[in-house]
C-alpha cells in the first residue's frame, strides 16, 4: 500500500507525498511506543544487531554520520566512540575554527558590537521657533522639542516601577519585548523580526557617527555558527549540549537588545559549562545579561517609598518582577511540579533584586546595585536566608535550587527524552537523577549514566525519535558531505520547517517530541529542502556525487542506489521506501509527483526571500536527475527522519 502510493504513475501536488510522508512517520512513532511498551520485556530475548548499535550512537551522539563514520565506529567500537564523544575536550577542530573565522561578531566583546553594529540615532532638528513681534518677548517663545536632557543611563534602564507588579504573568512578546523599541519590524523567511533604527533622543547633540554595519548581521552569523559547527564539527556530542542547554535556558534573539548580546551568552555563558557541572552553568546564566534583560530581571527592584513634593503626590519607585524568579524554578531548575508555591516564586525575586545591567545598549555587562536590593530576610523552599546578604541571596537561591532532588529529576528527565525517547522510562530517569545528586551535578557523568545503560540500546529505543529541523538539515549535509556556508538560504529553509534559530519567542524552548515536527507543513518544508539540496539548487550550498560516489559506476544505477542507501541510512530501509528506491533506479520518478513542477511549493527556490520570481542559480555542477532524485527520497524517507 505505502509503496504504491510513492510511485503511482500520475501527477499529484507535493502536499499530498508530504502528507504521506508525515503519516509514514505518525504510524513509525506508533509503533515505536507499542514497542517501547513490549521491548523492555523482551530485551534479554532480543538486542540491537552490531550495525545498529554503530548506527544507534552515531544517530544520537552526532547530528548524523559523514561518509566512513559507520565504518570507523564499528572498528574502533561503540564504547570507545561514547567515551571519546564524552571527552571530547582534545578533539582537533582546527577545520573548524578556520570556518568561524569567516564569521567576525563571534568573537567581539559586548560593547564592541554594540559600537559597530546599533543603527545611529538620528538627531531630532528642533522645532523651528516663530518670528518675534515687538510687542512679545522671549518668555512667551515656544519652546523647542528636546529642550529637557536626557541621561544615557536613563535611556538605557528605565526605571523599576515600569516593571511588572509581583504576581503578573510574564509579558507578551509585543509588550515585553517589542513594544520597547520604537522601529520598523517587517518578517523574515527565518521566523525572526528585522527591525529598522532605532527613535531619535531628546536633547540628543549632533555628532558624526560612521554608518553601521547591518544589526541584523550579528544574529545571522550567530545562526550561522550553530549550524556550521553542528555539521563540520569534531566535537559532535559537545556542540549538541550547548544546543540542548541554549534551548532549556532558551532566550529569543530578537527581543530588543539580546540580538547584541545573545553573542556573548552563546559564547562566554554556555559553551564554557556545557558539559561541566550543572551549577556552574546556572550561575552563568543567572549572571547573563542576555538573561537578565530577556526575563526582564534587570528591572526588578526593592519598592522604594518617597514623600510627597509641592509638585508630586507620594508615590513608590522601582517594584520586583517575578518572570526570572518563576522561569528559574519552572523552566531551569525544578520543574512545573517541582514543589515551589507562589511565596516562593516572590521571595527568590526579592532575593535577585538588584541584578542588573550596566548600560544595556552600550556596554551590556553585569552589574549589582546595592541600592536596589531587598536586604530583608526571606525564606526559600524552607531554607532561611538572613537579612543584610547583600549579592550572596541569589547565590545562595542557586545553591539551594542545583541541589534539590526535583532539579535532579528534571534535568535527568530531559536529558533522557533528548537521548533515549520522547517518553524514556522511569528506571534511566532515576539512575541518571542519583548520579547527578552524587556527582554535584555533573552533566557528563549524568549524561554518561543514560548513553552507557541497557535503556540506550533497547531495541525500543531504535529510531524512537524524530529529528528536529535543525537535526535534519544539520544529518542531511553531514549525510551527503555537503559544503555549505550555513547563510540566509539554509537559515530561511529551517525556518520554513517551524525551527528558526534562536527564534522560539517564549522561554521554554522547543519541544523535543515528535508531535512538535509532523505537520503536514512541516513536511512539505522538508522535502522541498531535500529536493533542493540534491539538485544543487540552494545558494551557498553544494554536493559533490562524485566525491559521494568516488568508487561507484553512475551508470550502474543499482550500484549507485545501494551506496546511497548505505551511507544516509546504513542499507537499513523499510521495503516501501527500498521499492520505491528501486523504481526510480530503473527509470521512473516518484519525485516528479511529488514535486511537479506546476506546484508552487517546488517552484520556489529555498531560501529566496524577495518578491517576484526566484533566482535561477545554480551553486555546483547539476547533479544525474535520477541520482537527486534518490537522494531527495533518501533524505525525505522516515527513516532519514527519525533517529
Amino acid at each position: 500500500m505505502n509503496q504504491t502510493i510513492l510511485v503511482r504513475r500520475e501527477r499529484f501536488p507535493s502536499e499530498a507525498v508530504a502528507v504521506t510522508l508525515s503519516l509514514f512517520l505518525v504510524l513509525g512513532q506508533v509503533c515505536n511506543l507499542t514497542a517501547q511498551a513490549q521491548g523492555r520485556q523482551s530485551l534479554k530475548k532480543s538486542a540491537l544487531s552490531a550495525d545498529q548499535r554503530a548506527a544507534h550512537v552515531l544517530s544520537r551522539l552526532t547530528f548524523g554520520a559523514r561518509p566512513g563514520d559507520f565504518e570507523r565506529v564499528k572498528v574502533i567500537g561503540v564504547n570507545e566512540f561514547i567515551r571519546q564523544q564524552l571527552d571530547s575536550d582534545s578533539a582537533d577542530d582546527v577545520a573548524m575554527q578556520a570556518r568561524l573565522r569567516r564569521l567576525p561578531t563571534l568573537g567581539m566583546a559586548t560593547p564592541t558590537i554594540f559600537e559597530q553594529y546599533t543603527p545611529p540615532k538620528p538627531v531630532v532638528s528642533p522645532s523651528p521657533a516663530p518670528a518675534k513681534s515687538p510687542d512679545k518677548t522671549a518668555a512667551n517663545s515656544i519652546p523647542q522639542i528636546g529642550s529637557e536632557k536626557t541621561s544615557v543611563e536613563k535611556m538605557s534602564a528605565p526605571p523599576a516601577n515600569e516593571s511588572m507588579k509581583p504576581g503578573d504573568a510574564m509579558q507578551k512578546p509585543e509588550e515585553s519585548g517589542q513594544r520597547q523599541e520604537a522601529g520598523t519590524m517587517s518578517s523574515t523567511p527565518s521566523g525572526l523580526p528585522a527591525w529598522g533604527p532605532r527613535p531619535a533622543q531628546p536633547g540628543a547633540s549632533p555628532k558624526p557617527t560612521p554608518p553601521p554595519k547591518n544589526p541584523q548581521m550579528v544574529v545571522t552569523e550567530l545562526q550561522r555558527a550553530a549550524l556550521l559547527r553542528a555539521i563540520y564539527s569534531e566535537r559532535q556530542l559537545y556542540e549538541l549540549m550547548v544546543g540542548f542547554w541554549e534551548n532549556h535556558f532558551s532566550i529569543f534573539a530578537n527581543k530588543d537588545d539580546d540580538r547584541y548580546l545573545l553573542t556573548s551568552y552563546d559564547r562566554d555563558t554556555i559553551r564554557p559549562f556545557a558539559m561541566g557541572r550543572f551549577r556552574d552553568l546556572l550561575g552563568a546564566t543567572a549572571h547573563s545579561p542576555a538573561m537578565l534583560f530577556y526575563l526582564d530581571n534587570w528591572r526588578s527592584s526593592v519598592a522604594r517609598p518617597y514623600p510627597a513634593t509641592k509638585t508630586k503626590p507620594a508615590g513608590v519607585d522601582g517594584g520586583l518582577n517575578e518572570n526570572y524568579a518563576r522561569e528559574l524554578m519552572e523552566l531551569h531548575t525544578l520543574g512545573v511540579d517541582g514543589g515551589y508555591s507562589q511565596k516562593d516564586v516572590q521571595e527568590v525575586a526579592r532575593c535577585f533584586s538588584g541584578w542588573t545591567i550596566l548600560k544595556p545598549n552600550e556596554e551590556g555587562v553585569f552589574l549589582y546595585r546595592p541600592g536596589l536590593h531587598d536586604n530583608g530576610e526571606k525564606i526559600v523552599l524552607g531554607h532561611k536566608i538572613p537579612a543584610g546578604g547583600g549579592l550572596a541571596d541569589g547565590e545562595r537561591v542557586l545553591d539551594i535550587l542545583a541541589t534539590q532532588p526535583a532539579t535532579a529529576h528534571f534535568i535527568a528527565t530531559k536529558l533522557a527524552r533528548r537521548f533515549i525517547s520522547d517518553d524514556p522510562p522511569p528506571s534511566v530517569i532515576d539512575r541518571a537523577a542519583a548520579v547527578f545528586l552524587k556527582t554535584d551535578g555533573s552533566i557528563r557523568e549524568t549524561l554518561r549514566a543514560i548513553v552507557t545503560s541497557p535503556e540506550f540500546f533497547s531495541p525500543a529505543t531504535y529510531r524512537a525519535k524524530v529529528r528536529s529541523p535543525f537535526e535534519y538539515v544539520a544529518a542531511a549535509m553531514r549525510a551527503l558531505n555537503a559544503e555549505t556556508d550555513g547563510d540566509r538560504p539554509v537559515l530561511d529553509a529551517l525556518g520554513r520547517m517551524g525551527q528558526p534559530v534562536f527564534g522560539r519567542i517564549t522561554p521554554d524552548g522547543y519541544a523535543d517530541r515528535a508531535d512538535q515536527w509532523l505537520s503536514s507543513g512541516a513536511m512539505v518544508a522538508r522535502f522541498n529542502f531535500a529536493n533542493a539540496l540534491a539538485t544543487n539548487r540552494m545558494k551557498g550550498t553544494s554536493i559533490d556525487v562524485s566525491k559521494l560516489l568516488p568508487s561507484v559506476d553512475q551508470a550502474n544505477r543499482d550500484s549507485v542506489a545501494a551506496q546511497l542507501i548505505r551511507l544516509t541510512v546504513f542499507g537499513d530501509v523499510s521495503a516501501g521506501t527500498r521499492s520505491a528506491l528501486e523504481k526510480t533506479a530503473r527509470g521512473g520518478s516518484a519525485v516528479n509527483q511529488i514535486a511537479p513542477s506546476p506546484s508552487p511549493a517546488a517552484n520556489v527556490s529555498v531560501g529566496y526571500s524577495g518578491t517576484g520570481a526566484p533566482p535561477q542559480t545554480a551553486s555546483a555542477t547539476p547533479v544525474t536527475p535520477y541520482i537527486s532524485e534518490l537522494i531527495t527520497l533518501l533524505i525525505g524517507s522516515p527513516e532519514f527522519q527519525q533517529r
